[in-house]
């Protein structure tokens, strides 16, 4: 198979799906997500979405002014220190999310 062909999946979600459609059948009270990118772009309506659905989302940032702008009124969304650069950082937030 050449690199460009596509396969379907067979799946009901198309490139237009939001979150709120993929996420329909779900209840995810109880559960934590840790979305990368959170709060911008496909990663801010990731965020909502499962926000919406009642999961505890942990959005890693290292820019905790803009995180806040943007999550701003997003119930059981919360921001934790991380840069992926920094090892420290990364054992810092695996703990504080471990907790």
């Amino acid at each position: 198979m050449a690199l460009n062909e596509q396969v379907p999946t067979k799946s009901e979600f198309h490139r237009k799906s939001t979150g709120n459609e993929v996420l329909a059948e779900f209840e995810l009270n109880g559960k934590t997500a840790i979305v990368t990118g959170g709060y911008s772009g496909i990663g801010l309506e990731t965020t909502r979405a499962l926000a919406k659905k009642g999961a505890r989302v942990i959005v890693p940032v290292r820019s905790e002014k803009k995180a806040k702008e943007s999550l701003q009124g997003l119930d059981g969304v919360e921001t934790a220190p991380l840069d992926l650069a920094d090892l420290s950082s990364v054992r810092t937030f695996v703990q504080g999310v471990s907790d």
